[in-house]
Parts: structure tokens; C-alpha cells; sequence
């Protein structure tokens, strides 16, 4: 879907674009499947140091309008397409078990695998209390919904939520359209943003997420059904809250490339935010780390009114930039992530482009992409080499592949390759998908029109 996203970029790339003769075939498409602009409310963003309050500082954090009328339809099917989602068999053209390895259902096999999504980023002693006292916890899993799909909120979440399932979680996905409220891009059009979310929906059809086992909750709704404890709430967040603390939350994570003034509206949304995250009975909240500063602001407040039954929650891993400067780099540089709908010639590209020093796994973004996305997703990396250079070797662990690379036996060239063919195996069922699903079709359609529009 980020097609030709980048077609402002210079040209010389492209004369550049192979340096280390990734051998790569190509897509065989005339073009790539849209033309949408590559806007900057990137859904991947370096975390910045979130302060910590007091009840904080012993967990340590890692920092790694209506639719147009050309879309009518869309709008017509959506209600169709929410009801046939809450019934929806996971797909069958997905040629990996991305559920192989979780917990079994013991006390130890259920802990450890929830606080493996979330690794360091989770309150052990919370998570260990809340299994204790219930062996079927709710989950929910917060989702903004977004026209441009980042391998983490694809790939990584699938393996999350099907985790979480697995563990006997009861494993809700709010869909956070109503934030759509606040969103310039979209005009605050709540539409728009459900058109979004059911494309979201559609593409963890494609990757094999258990939504025959997932309630999907769209937050509009919720807030509509619950404006007697919503509103009451967000208010009283507010009110126990200084301008200074809220507007410093919401500062943190606002991209750079983002041009104006804050909004009021963008100001609030912290309290809006965390009051989601409070008025619901829910036991665990997987979230991201956009969501990151909510949920402090959320524990700051239960602490302040006394309020013992707060969610625990489970901040999801991030991939890094795939650039070697991040910080120098203009945000809408065509190689700095992955995406779910790029192509083979994308993913060669961007993989090329990506930082990976030779005999230095630390800081390595390719290593992440390795450990977050390859080894859970298919139990092993394989590097096919020629007998000179050390020949087909299978990687089960980051250990072991950490090892070979820092001693040299493994070469950087050897490693992107392989890199760049089980990032296209991983994607290959979307793509399939996407070129042969109706109603995909029209989804993806009515998305690229929304911003091609605007």
C-alpha cells in the first residue's frame, strides 16, 4: 500500500540501489499498488525518556465529515463486513504456525510467556498476582487504526494477541476510531477512520491472527454505550492534572514533521487516552508505546484517588529505525521501516539500505527485525551461503547467530539476504490476499482515495 509513497525522493537512488547486489527478483508489476503520499503519522516512532513517576522508578523501560460519494459503497458495506469479522475463520494461506511457541497452561508456561511480549516492559510482581487470582484474565489490545500498516502492528501483533490467546486470555482489540475525532488528516471524519480499522481488521485476516478467538471493539461505540462513566472520568483526570504535566505528555511523542500548533484537542488527549484505559474492566492492556505516557498518567491517577484494581499493562517490543542517523534523517525517507504491503523490490531496497555493521550485533536494526520478527515467526534463520563462505547454515537462536556475526563468520551481505527472503516469506499471504479478496480491494481503494484526496 505505500506504493509509490516516495516518489519525491531523489533519484540517485535508485542509481545507488544495489550495492550489495541483493539478488532479489523484483515485483513484476508496472507499478506498485498505490499512490498514496507517505504522510507523517508514521505509526513507528523512536520512544522518547518518558518521565517516571515515583510508583514508576523501579521498572526499568527500554528505549529502543461522511465519506465522499465515490466511496458510498464502502460505507454500505461496512457494517456487513464488522458483523462477519466477529465470526471470521483465521486464514488458511498462511504457511507459518506463528502460535508454535506458546505456553501450555501452567502457572510458570502462562507467565512467562505474557511477559515474553512485553520482556522488561512489564511489572512482573503485577502480572504473577493477577495469573494467581485468575486463570482467564481480559485482555485488551489497543489499536489505532492506520492506512499505513508497520510490520509491528502487522507481524508482531499477530504473534501477540495469538500469545495472549493461547494463554487462555479473553483478548479483546480495541479499534481506537474515535480518536479519529482529533485526527487533521482525516478531518476528524469518525467514517473514515472505521474504513481504516476494517482494513486493519482485514490485513490480520491475512497474517493468521486468531479473530475467531478475539472480541474486536470499536472504541466510538464504547464510549457511546458508557458516556456516563466515560466523561465523568476523563474530567476528573483532567482536573487532577496541571496544563504542564498533560501538554509535556503529549508533546513527547508528537512526530517533528507534524506542521502548526498543538490543537486543544491534542492537548486533551492524554486524559482522553487514559480514561480509555481505566473505565473498562480490564485485567491486562497491551499496549504501544504511543500509549505509553497514558497509561504513567493513568497509574499516577489511581495512586492519587487510591484506586487498588489497576490494569497491569504490557507495553508491546519496537523495531528500530532501519537507518543508521534516525535523528538526521527526514522522517519520510523511503527505507526507514517495513511495511505489510511492500513489495519484494521494496523490501530489497530498504533492507540494502539498512544499518548493519559488520561484527557488531549491538544496535544492529537488522538484529531486531531478526529477534522480533523471523525467529518467533518461524522458529529459525536460515542463511544460504556458497560452500566457500561457509556454506546453508540455520540459526535457532540470537545467541547463536550473535556469536557468528561478531566473530565474522557471518558477513553483513550474507545476513541481508536472508533478512530480505524471509521478510518477503512473511509477507507473501498479504500480498496474496490483497491482490485476490473483493473486498480487500475495496478496502485498500477507499483508503488510498481518503488521502490522495486530502
Amino acid at each position: 500500500m505505500l506504493a509509490r509513497a516516495f516518489a519525491l525522493v531523489d533519484k540517485g537512488c535508485k542509481a545507488c540501489k544495489r550495492p550489495l547486489k541483493l539478488s532479489v527478483q523484483a515485483s513484476t508489476l508496472p507499478g506498485r499498488r498505490t499512490r498514496m503520499p507517505q504522510r507523517s503519522c508514521h505509526l513507528h516512532r523512536m520512544p522518547a525518556q518518558p518521565e517516571n513517576f515515583p510508583e514508576e522508578q523501579h521498572q526499568p523501560h527500554n528505549n529502543s465529515g461522511g465519506a465522499p460519494s465515490s466511496l458510498a459503497c464502502i460505507s454500505e458495506q461496512n457494517c456487513a463486513m464488522q458483523q462477519s469479522f466477529a465470526a471470521m475463520k483465521t486464514s488458511g494461506d498462511v504457511p507459518v504456525d506463528s502460535i508454535r511457541d506458546t505456553a501450555e497452561g501452567t502457572f510458570d508456561q502462562r507467565f512467562a510467556t505474557l511477559k515474553s511480549i512485553g520482556e522488561e516492559r512489564v511489572n512482573e510482581h503485577e502480572l504473577k498476582l493477577l495469573l494467581k487470582k485468575k486463570s482467564a484474565p481480559i485482555c485488551y489490545v489497543w489499536c489505532d487504526p492506520s492506512p499505513w500498516m508497520h510490520i509491528s502492528q502487522g507481524i508482531m501483533k499477530t504473534i501477540s494477541v495469538n500469545k495472549m490467546v493461547k494463554s487462555g486470555c479473553k483478548v479483546k482489540i480495541v479499534m481506537a476510531d474515535w480518536f479519529a475525532r482529533v485526527n487533521r488528516e482525516i478531518g476528524g471524519n469518525l467514517n473514515k477512520m472505521r474504513t481504516i480499522g476494517l482494513y486493519n481488521i482485514e490485513m490480520w485476516k491475512a497474517t493468521g491472527m486468531a479473530l475467531d478467538e478475539v472480541e474486536l471493539v470499536w472504541l466510538s461505540d464504547e464510549i457511546s454505550q458508557n458516556a456516563d462513566k466515560y466523561w465523568p472520568l476523563v474530567m476528573d483526570i483532567a482536573r487532577k492534572n496541571s496544563v504542564r504535566r498533560v501538554r509535556s505528555r503529549c508533546c513527547q511523542n508528537r512526530d517533528p514533521y507534524v506542521m502548526g500548533e498543538l490543537t486543544a484537542a491534542e492537548i486533551f488527549l492524554p486524559c482522553l487516552q487514559c480514561a480509555v484505559i481505566l473505565f473498562q474492566k480490564v485485567d491486562i492492556w497491551l499496549l504501544g508505546m504511543e500509549q505509553h505516557e497514558a497509561n504513567l498518567l493513568a497509574r499516577q491517577y489511581c495512586k492519587h484517588v487510591k484506586r487498588r484494581n489497576k490494569p497491569v499493562a504490557v507495553l508491546h517490543n519496537t523495531l528500530p529505525n532501519l537507518l543508521q542517523y534516525p535523528a538526521m534523517e527526514n522522517r519520510r525517507h523511503p527505507a526507514w521501516a517495513i511495511f505489510m504491503e511492500d513489495d519484494k523490490e521494496d523490501i530489497c531496497f530498504k533492507i540494502e539500505k539498512a544499518f548493519c555493521p559488520p561484527k557488531l550485533a549491538e544496535g544492529n536494526p537488522c538484529f531486531q527485525y531478526i529477534k522480533r520478527i523471523i525467529l518467533p515467526w518461524f522458529g529459525k534463520f536460515e542463511v544460504v551461503r556458497k560452500r566457500e563462505n561457509g556454506g546453508t547454515k540455520t540459526f535457532l537462536s540470537m545467541e547463536e547467530l550473535t556469536a557468528d556475526y561478531e566473530s565474522g563468520a557471518l558477513h553483513p551481505a550474507d545476513l541481508k539476504l536472508a533478512l530480505v527472503k524471509s521478510l518477503n516469506k512473511t509477507l507473501q499471504p498479504v500480498r496474496d490476499h490483497f491482490g485476490s479478496n473483493a473486498e480487500a480491494k475495496d478496502l485498500v481503494k477507499a483508503v488510498e482515495e481518503y488521502y490522495i484526496a486530502d
